[in-house]
């Protein structure tokens, strides 16, 4: 049995684990330029679902930058996590794989935010912290991005 197809649905689980509305939204955005992910995303197959979802991701990248932001660890947090995870890495698995794509992108949660956040503190500490948000931003989009072009050209 070959695993390499599942890495997309791994890795998304760090993205979740960073920011929990990115996964979907970026899901949501391949589906809008024509991409299909190999799995069926519950709610995102919809255009309405799908911008729905490009909003909240677009919300939360917003929202972050406010001194008012939840740590991403406080137990509401993770727990938006993971089901972004969960979703993602369904919506990423290849046919027949979609449980254990699931499973795998959970597993990532926990991790990626904790690492995530020590990374943020001291990269705010260094170049302040809206620097330190926009390239967390960066780094979480384009491997969010990654993940899902890997998994829509592996649908191919």
């Amino acid at each position: 049995m070959r695993y390499p197809d599942l890495l997309p649905s791994l890795a998304i689980g760090a993205v979740a684990g960073a920011r929990s509305m990115t996964p979907g939204a970026l899901i949501a955005a391949a589906g809008l330029m024509g991409l299909r992910t190999p799995g069926r995303p519950a709610g995102l197959g919809s255009r309405p679902g799908q911008l729905v979802a490009l909003a909240l991701g677009l919300g939360e990248l917003l929202g972050d930058k406010q001194p008012s932001a939840p740590p991403r660890t406080r137990p509401g947090a993770l727990i938006a996590r993971v089901l972004s995870a969960c979703m993602a890495g369904i919506a990423l698995a290849p046919a027949g794989r979609a449980r254990l794509g699931g499973v795998l992108a959970v597993t990532m949660v926990i991790p990626s935010a904790l690492i995530g956040l020590r990374a943020r503190t001291r990269a705010a500490k260094a170049v302040g912290p809206l620097k330190s948000a926009l390239l967390e931003d960066g780094m979480v989009l384009l491997g969010g991005l990654a993940c899902v072009m890997s998994a829509a050209r592996i649908n191919r």
